[in-house]
């Protein structure tokens, strides 16, 4: 007895489609609701620079503009024994539309 194959295509721009709609889901269900510390966010967002890399050149730079109670994503520390706490979903947004403002070559003082 013989096997026949069968081939079915799929439009490339359907293939996309749906690749692209899985990662967005991916993504969704990895930020909605979560919050990282400083290390995670520099590891997930910041190509893992350092932690007064990040709070030199994104944080203190942007400070206005990404501090929560001004509508940002970032809850800033308030000294010893207080942690950032920075919204994961709406920081990866922020990231993104704004990774040609921040200065990734910058050295620390």
């Amino acid at each position: 007895m013989m096997q026949q194959t069968l081939s079915i295509t799929f439009p490339k721009q359907e293939i996309q489609a749906m690749v692209q709609q899985q990662a967005e889901r991916y993504f969704e269900e990895l930020t909605t609701g979560k919050t990282w510390t400083l290390d995670e966010f520099r590891k997930n967002c910041c190509g893992s620079k350092s932690p007064d890399w990040v709070k030199l050149f994104v944080f203190a730079e942007f400070r206005e503009e990404i501090d929560y109670r001004h509508g940002g994503w970032l809850k800033f520390s308030r000294g010893r024994g207080s942690q950032f706490i920075i919204f994961a979903k709406p920081a990866c947004e922020w990231m993104e539309d704004n990774r040609d403002r921040i200065d990734w070559e910058a050295k620390l003082p």
